[in-house]
């Protein structure tokens, strides 16, 4: 039975991805691995997280995810094809949509993992520059979510949330405490942020905090102020 285009295209993504996981555990065994070590770190530092992809992690099912850059990068790829299939669960996607969403991913994130493969005296990795915008998934998989970024234009980790979040969230839970330099708000609520009143106490961090900042639906930024960077300890949506 002769193969659909999609299923070989997603058949040959496969191979490049699975290639390039072969090639970065091999480099990684010559030496230490900066970008495990931080995954194993937070995840040392947090509870319920799981590693779900070279460079996630992911928790309470994929309504929070956490990306970081991928060695010599400055911003975290896009979202992997483990990830979209918790984001497309999340959004309550049918079988098709999701296989189509998941396709797309492997072919976004191919590159970048072929680049960190690249064979050393090779041509090296290109180093990422100032994002024109966030990379912050949205209803392109059927949901909206809304990130946090580690250093301002949107690089360094990235911390995602589903829309379906509600309620308190403490950066705590996700080892991020005082580490937002940019954020994107790419679905309809409204995001409210704030920092501890009392260092170490996240019961401080409340609606009553007088340090924070709004973020409207469908908006970002790139950066913030100095008085409110690296001070968001928690927040709520409406």
């Amino acid at each position: 039975m002769k193969r659909s285009p999609r299923r070989a295209v997603t058949g040959i993504t496969a191979a490049i991805l699975l290639t390039c996981g072969l090639t970065a555990e091999a480099g990684a065994s010559e030496g230490p691995d900066s970008l495990q070590q931080q995954i194993n770190e937070v995840l040392a530092a947090t509870d319920g997280g799981v590693q779900i992809s070279r460079y996630e992690i992911a928790w309470n099912g994929g309504e929070a995810i956490m990306a970081f850059p991928l060695p010599g990068e400055r911003h975290a790829p896009p979202s992997s094809t483990e990830a979209v299939k918790l984001q497309a669960e999340t959004a309550g996607l049918s079988t098709s949509a999701t296989a189509d969403a998941v396709a797309e991913a492997a072919e976004q994130v191919t590159g970048a993992m072929a680049d960190e493969a690249t064979p050393a005296g090779e041509e090296e990795p290109t180093v990422g520059v100032a994002a024109t915008s966030p990379d912050c998934p949205t209803v392109t998989i059927g949901n909206d979510y809304y990130c946090f970024y580690q250093y301002k234009n949107w690089e360094g980790r990235r911390l995602a949330f589903s829309a379906a979040y509600r309620g308190y969230v403490y950066f705590s839970a996700y080892d991020f405490v005082n580490r937002t330099s940019s954020w994107s708000n790419k679905g309809g609520k409204t995001i409210y942020v704030r920092g501890r009143t009392e260092s170490g106490n996240d019961g401080s961090c409340n609606q009553y905090s007088q340090n924070g900042w709004t973020e409207p639906a469908h908006t970002n930024s790139s950066s913030l102020s100095a008085s409110l960077d690296n001070t968001a300890d928690c927040f709520w949506t409406s």
